[in-house]
């Protein structure tokens, strides 16, 4: 099966051969996923973390993609076919890969119960493991259930069910013959989804199988017929009016509470739900929604094989084997050690500042770059911020903050310095999608303390990474720049490949105090900033198709010409047009995308020049470098933009330049472990991704696995780059 196709492009153009569909491509992305968690050279327990994820990322395109595929279908004139047939496509693609993420559920529980640890069904219990169970069920989960009726009936409200929620609907008549009737019981929150079968080391039965076991007691005069679990997803958005930005903060806060009243985009339902029940569901959850968003709401239902919402699975009770915590003279086959052990070995970053008593006075005498989290994120992003709110002779600190996470120590640092009296002014987006309930929370703390808070601007999210710290140093103020790839997130600073930059350039922190100034006063921000840096929406978009097309000019005058780009994703039809232009020029266009990519390389006479490659192992690809050969004086650029239209069009995003040829070099190294990776997939014009260290004619998908594959050799190479260092 193909995983994308060419899109239509804007109405008033022709169709582009070099470009893919967005959401097919997203969905591919789930499918390399998928195929880390149904590779055995994977660690058991990250194979079900992949799951896992794969999950929350179908959560997320529902909520978002999903309900915007559904708006173009509805708005879509009568004599035309294109987006519904475009969410026909997507929704063919998304039942084959819940298809291929149920059967590596299986093969997960399989190898878990090899390893003594198995998912038991009620039948399966003794009757004494039942009586245990039953009175746990009593003293924890009974006394939780309301139940809240399904009906048509007038004078019975409706029942919400929350975003995300498990719910079991129990069918049960008042006396045998007489009509049915179904109810709807969330399953408790605060009660694990899996449950300990007392006695039986490594067994577990799901909350809802004791539930549907004791379902009798929450009708004890009826007779209850089943009890079916099924899930919904709501939409994501957030509604704002023009009128929100004057109070933006109580807006952001007021629309949090509200979307939980978004419409039902999805309902999963188990397969043993009868298809009345299913449909009695979609009805009310229908008329939920009259008067708003019908369009929008579910229906039909999705039918689960399996678990439902396999993210359950990280919680399995599964214990290492002996072969792999021995402590044996005898060195192990890595291969084996992988195969034995449940998960990845611990990262042992390095600390890039051991040894140093200032942070501030080393980086005073030189700029870092580094690249984490094989360099520590706590040892030197959060150390940076730690210091200069320590220190006296700072006396400002400025930040973006997009998502930072609670606990968050970088923001504690802020809230520590302005409570010292330090100048301290933060933008804090309070948009940045499900963490705006943790950003509104900051930005009341930091405001309490006596800082200085913008919540972000009209019309615009800011997406932009950086820290501007100024010191007084005799008669003179220095400023410190930070620029990083990803978020002020500690978490993500731990399971994302990303970088820092930490300089006192005058050109660099000059841009970025032109760009806080902007910020600070919540007017229009500058066309440019004047010293190198590249700031969206006015300018990033424009300097990128710049330098594009002095590649093909360099390349028409026979000199040196390449293009060589890492992001998460690319998805700008305006970029791919240049992109394509320069090949057909002759640059040579590399590009290591993580994620959504819609530029189709390999068309005949137009994006033949064009390489695509993809990275998913054990790290989420997140950092960004941008590489123009110049016609051999490269020009390097590191920032937090994608080639995304949300990115180029609608975001405050900073891209920065790297000028020392030492850091150049780490970013050359980089860039070229991504593009020769091994474990690599490649994009082909088909809109496949095939895996290079499989055979070419047997490209691997969810489906089909011909090997056990050496995923993320690059994060593996730095990896033992830094064992190698630090031993």
């Amino acid at each position: 099966m193909t995983h994308g196709h060419t899109a239509t492009g804007a109405s008033h153009e022709e169709p582009l051969p070099e470009l893919l569909d967005a959401e097919l491509s997203l969905l591919a992305f789930q499918r390399r996923v998928l195929a880390l968690a149904l590779d055995p050279a994977v660690p058991l327990l990250e194979r079900m973390r992949f799951l896992g994820i794969v999950t929350s990322n179908l959560d997320e395109l529902y909520m978002i993609r999903m309900v915007e595929l559904r708006r173009d279908a509805v708005d879509e004139p009568p004599d035309q076919s294109s987006a519904k047939a475009r969410l026909h496509a997507v929704e063919v693609e998304i039942v084959d890969i819940l298809a291929a993420q149920a059967r590596g559920a299986e093969l997960c529980l399989r190898e878990a119960a090899d390893r003594g640890t198995y998912i038991v069904g009620w039948d399966a219990l003794t009757h004494g493991e039942r009586r245990q169970l039953q009175q746990r069920y009593e003293e924890e989960i009974h006394r939780d259930l309301v139940s809240h009726a399904i009906t048509m009936s007038p004078g019975f409200p409706l029942p919400h069910l929350p975003h995300l929620g498990l719910f079991v609907a129990v069918v049960f008549r008042a006396a045998p013959g007489e009509r049915a009737r179904l109810a709807e019981h969330e399953l408790p929150r605060d009660v694990p989804r899996l449950l300990d079968i007392p006695g039986r080391r490594g067994s577990v039965i799901a909350i809802e199988e004791v539930l549907r076991a004791n379902a009798h007691t929450l009708y004890p005069d009826a007779q209850v017929d089943g009890a079916y679990l099924f899930r919904v997803t709501r939409g994501g958005d957030l509604t704002l009016s023009e009128n929100d930005a004057n109070d933006l903060l109580d807006a952001v806060a007021d629309a949090t509470a509200r979307r939980p009243h978004n419409p039902a985009v999805r309902v999963e339902v188990e397969r043993s739900m009868p298809a009345y029940v299913g449909a009695l569901i979609l009805d009310m959850l229908r008329r939920e929604a009259i008067g708003r968003d019908m369009e929008l709401t579910v229906t039909s239902v999705q039918v689960v094989e399996g678990l439902l919402d396999l993210r359950c699975l990280a919680s399995l009770p599964l214990e290492a084997s002996e072969q792999s915590s021995r402590q044996d003279s005898v060195p192990q086959d890595p291969a084996s050690r992988v195969r034995t052990s449940l998960s990845f070995a611990p990262l042992a970053a390095r600390d890039p500042f051991a040894g140093s008593t200032s942070l501030l006075a080393l980086l005073r005498t030189q700029d870092c770059l580094l690249h984490h989290p094989f360099d520590a994120f706590d040892a030197s992003v959060v150390r940076f911020f730690r210091e200069a709110a320590a220190d006296p002779d700072v006396t400002a600190m400025h930040a973006t903050l997009y998502r930072v996470g609670n606990p968050s120590p970088i923001v504690e640092s802020l809230l520590n310095a302005a409570r010292q009296g330090k100048h301290v002014f933060v933008l804090v987006e309070l948009q940045a999608r499900f963490d705006e309930e943790h950003n509104v929370h900051w930005a009341r703390a930091l405001e309490r303390a006596g800082g200085r808070v913008v919540y972000g601007l009209p019309g615009l999210k800011v997406h932009a990474k950086a820290a501007l710290v100024t010191r007084r140093e005799g008669d003179h103020l220095v400023h410190y720049a930070h620029v990083g790839t990803g978020n002020y997130n500690t978490r993500s600073g731990l399971q994302y490949t990303d970088l820092s930059l930490f300089s006192t350039r005058d050109d660099l922190t000059g841009d970025l105090r032109v760009l806080f100034e902007a910020l600070a006063s919540r007017s229009s921000l500058p066309d440019g900033l004047p010293s190198g840096g590249l700031v969206a929406p006015h300018q990033l978009l424009p300097a990128l198709l710049l330098r594009i097309e002095r590649e093909i000019h360099h390349a028409q005058a026979g000199r040196s010409a390449s293009i060589t780009i890492k992001v998460n994703g690319l998805a700008d039809t305006e970029v791919v047009r240049a992109l394509s232009r320069a090949s057909q020029a002759g640059v040579r266009v590399d590009l290591a995308v993580r994620g959504i990519c819609t530029l189709r390389p390999g068309v005949p006479d137009r994006t033949t020049g064009i390489r695509v490659v993809s990275i998913v192992g054990r790290f989420l690809e997140h950092s960004r470098i941008y590489r123009f050969e110049n016609g051999g004086v490269p020009e390097y650029l590191i920032g937090s933009a994608d080639l995304r239209p949300r990115n180029l069009r609608r975001r405050v995003e900073l891209l920065v330049p790297v000028i020392e040829s030492s850091q150049q070099a780490q970013l050359d190294e980089i860039l070229a472990r991504y593009l020769h990776d091994e474990t690599a997939w490649e994009l082909s014009s088909d809109g496949r991704y095939t895996q290079r260290s499989h055979a070419p004619d047997q490209p691997v998908t969810a489906r089909q696995i011909s090997q056990p594959a050496r995923h993320g050799s690059a994060q593996a190479q730095f990896a033992a780059d830094l064992i190698r260092d630090v031993s």
